[in-house]
């Protein structure tokens, strides 16, 4: 359901979830899914969680291509991602 731009100002910011758990364990890479399954967890409102986790990976993009904090490598077809900091 959209949001008047007052009730979008009511909100918090929050913490990028995907970029704690890339920083929480840098010397581990993550692929899309597990990072999902780490966040989501079982027994979540999928909906619900997976536009958090959309947001999140959305607002990873500097992180990933302009600060190259975040590095990315395609193993056997699956793109995996770690914190590089």
């Amino acid at each position: 359901m959209p949001l008047s731009a007052d009730e979008f100002k009511k909100g918090t910011e929050g913490i990028n979830g995907i970029e704690a758990l890339l920083k929480g364990h840098p010397d581990t890479a993550y692929s899309l899914h597990e990072i999902e399954e780490v966040l989501i967890g079982p027994g979540m409102n999928r909906t619900k969680h997976l536009d958090v986790f959309i947001a999140d990976l959305t607002l990873l993009t500097p992180l990933l291509f302009k600060e190259k904090k975040i590095e990315s490598r395609v193993i056997d077809g699956i793109p995996y991602f770690r914190w590089r900091g």
